[in-house]
C-alpha cells in the first residue's frame, strides 16, 4: 500500500460510523507503543496467520482506517466514501475527538 509494509490489516463492519470502532482502538493503541508492537513476536505471529490483508478487494469498501505504527504516537487516517480523507493525525488527537467521556 503506496509503498509501504502492511503488519496486518481486519475488516469490521463501520459503516462510516467510527464511534463504533474508535474507542476499542483508542485502548489497544494506548496500552502499547509502536516499538513494543515490533518486539512482541507472539502478536506478529497471530498477525500474520490470522490477519494479513489477502489482497481480495471489496466493492463494498467505502471506509477506511489506516494506523501508521513507524511513528512514536501512531499516524491514523480515516478515509470516507469515495476515498475522501476524513481524518488524519496522531492517536492523542484521535482520541481528543473519538474516544468515548
Amino acid at each position: 500500500m503506496n509503498g509501504t509494509e502492511e503488519l496486518g490489516a481486519t475488516y469490521f463492519s463501520i459503516d462510516g460510523h467510527v464511534w463504533n470502532f474508535a474507542p476499542e482502538l483508542i485502548a489497544v493503541l494506548k496500552a502499547t507503543t509502536p516499538q513494543e508492537i515490533f518486539k512482541n513476536k507472539k502478536l506478529i505471529q497471530l498477525i500474520g496467520k490470522n490477519g494479513l490483508y489477502d489482497g481480495v478487494e471489496d466493492s463494498f469498501l467505502d471506509h477506511l482506517c489506516e494506523v501508521d505504527v513507524s511513528q512514536d504516537n501512531y499516524v491514523i487516517k480515516l478515509y470516507g466514501f469515495e476515498k475522501r480523507l476524513d481524518f488524519c493525525g496522531s492517536l492523542t488527537e484521535f482520541a481528543e475527538k473519538y474516544e468515548e467521556e
